[in-house]
């Protein structure tokens, strides 16, 4: 099972790293990894044909839904909820750090996509929400991890220690701060599903609409949701 699976890095279980040579040497290496999390497009918008040119990031998609889950969670604490907003913000800085090295890898299986010659099946398949199986899931997080644990490696002791409790108690949902992030990260998709589809109503992007109806129980983003679908019923924004 995935739970029992940490990264056991310096400060959270005790499998101990040795730090990196120097610090700077460290940081330097996660600029180079920040430069290519810079350039990894997300493979949902590129399959359901949004131009290259204009599809987000991995990156992009990070500092959306940093802010974003920022925002809410400070509206969220002055209305009582037990949520910490710094906390919040950490964990959505670092939510897909690992497709720097991996990529965006999509639930569903890419050689499963029909093929441009069958526009009526591709739609159907890219239109139905998917989820990993167990073992794509499973392949997934083993790769994410692993993609972590080179990445803090070279990092000194405690920047290392802090960041892997944090990709643990992310990944593993431990915390409401962490639960609140992923809702935040299916919104913000559905969102940006939203503008693509403004510009081109013929992109097939009824799966993210689908997601945040089933997987969104906040009461604040359950109502941006909401909002944001009356607002496309009452016609394009330009």
């Amino acid at each position: 099972m995935y739970e029992q699976s940490c990264l056991c890095l310096a400060g959270t279980t005790g499998m101990m790293v040795e730090d990196s040579p120097s610090p700077i040497l460290g940081f330097l290496a996660l600029a180079r990894f920040l430069a290519r999390f810079k350039s990894v497009p997300r493979t949902g918008w590129l399959d359901r044909g949004v131009d290259p040119l204009w599809a987000e990031s991995v990156a992009d998609h990070s500092f959306g839904v940093a802010l974003f889950a920022w925002a809410c969670a400070l509206q969220r604490q002055a209305e009582g909820a037990d949520l910490l907003p710094e906390r919040v913000l950490k964990l959505a800085l670092i939510h897909d750090l690992a497709e720097a090295e991996i990529g965006d890898l999509p639930p569903y299986d890419p050689a499963a996509i029909p093929d441009a010659q069958n526009p009526a099946a591709r739609r159907a398949f890219l239109e139905t929400r998917h989820i990993r199986d167990a073992d794509r899931d499973a392949e997934k997080r083993e790769r994410e991890d692993a993609s972590m644990r080179k990445l803090l490696a070279t990092l000194p002791r405690g920047t290392r220690a802090e960041m892997a409790e944090a990709w643990d108690e992310l990944r593993l949902g431990t915390s409401a701060e962490a639960r609140f992030v992923k809702q935040v990260d299916r919104l913000e998709t559905f969102l940006q599903s939203r503008h693509y589809l403004r510009a081109d109503p013929t992109l097939p992007v009824a799966s993210f609409h689908q997601e945040v109806m089933e997987t969104i129980d906040d009461p604040l983003l359950a109502a941006i949701r909401d909002a944001a679908l009356e607002g496309d019923s009452s016609g394009p924004v330009r």
